[in-house]
């Protein structure tokens, strides 16, 4: 009886030892790959099979801890908070680079780090000092309804063709070309988006364009650079990166 309960002893052992073994062996080749993704250049990570499946998998509960709270669990736009859709191929910010999202997700936007992109808010037109940083012409209402049946002209939904002439000159001498460019073509620089497509950060019904140019906007997204580990960082990074179509070019 003593021996084969030494023998049960033994056994139990040997099987809490390779346990504890296989857990240090799947630690150290997950510190591993982890040290990888932090080598290599963030643009190529996705185009690697192991490097896109490491980050991926430990970015996901990453952006569920952090970022759901406001993209959601799908990444998915919501209009009313002027929140960005992160499965399309449209990005306010840079071209949805890796590298690009690491900033953002480590300075934030307008989140008072200088490091981050805080160069451009859209000014409250209907204000009589629109934009602090620069001295901007306030417009009337009727100049307000001008500029917004402009830029639903883009779309062919403009509904006074009048009041949209008058807006294509407004959109000068307002300012609005500074960081939309003359044509509305956008700037991912400063983060001015294009005008001219269909995606609209806040919506782009009459009114939700109308309230936009009248009230302005200045969305905000956070700094994680404190509260994220570098690795976190890159890994969050690479995981919302993969949530938009496959980019042809790093």
């Amino acid at each position: 009886m003593h021996d084969r309960g030494r023998r049960r002893w033994l056994v139990a052992a040997c099987v809490i030892a390779i346990a504890a073994a296989m857990v240090t062996v799947m630690g150290l080749r997950h510190r591993a790959a982890q040290a990888a993704v932090l080598r290599a250049d963030p643009d190529r990570i996705l185009a690697d099979a192991d490097l896109r499946a490491t980050a991926i998998a430990a970015g996901r509960p990453v952006f569920e801890h952090h970022c759901a709270v406001c993209h959601g669990s799908a990444g998915r736009a919501d209009p009313q908070r002027g929140i960005p859709d992160l499965t399309d191929d449209e990005h306010l910010y840079g071209s949805g680079k890796v590298s690009e999202i690491e900033q953002i997700a480590r300075y934030g936007i307008r989140a008072h780090d200088k490091r981050g992109w805080t160069l451009a808010s859209m000014p409250a037109y209907a204000s009589a000092v629109p934009y602090a940083a620069e001295p901007l012409p306030p417009q009337t209402p009727a100049q307000i309804e001008a500029l917004t049946q402009y830029l639903l002209s883009f779309s062919g939904r403009a509904t006074d063709a009048a009041a949209a002439a008058r807006g294509r000159r407004q959109f000068d001498t307002a300012g609005c070309w500074d960081c939309h460019g003359h044509n509305g073509e956008g700037d991912d620089a400063v983060g001015a988006p294009t005008l001219t497509d269909d995606v609209w950060l806040y919506g782009g019904s009459h009114n939700a364009i109308h309230r936009s140019i009248a009230r302005g906007r200045a969305g905000y997204s956070p700094a994680f650079a404190r509260r994220l580990s570098a690795a976190e960082l890159r890994d969050v990074a690479v995981y919302v990166a993969s949530l938009a179509p496959a980019r042809t070019t790093p």
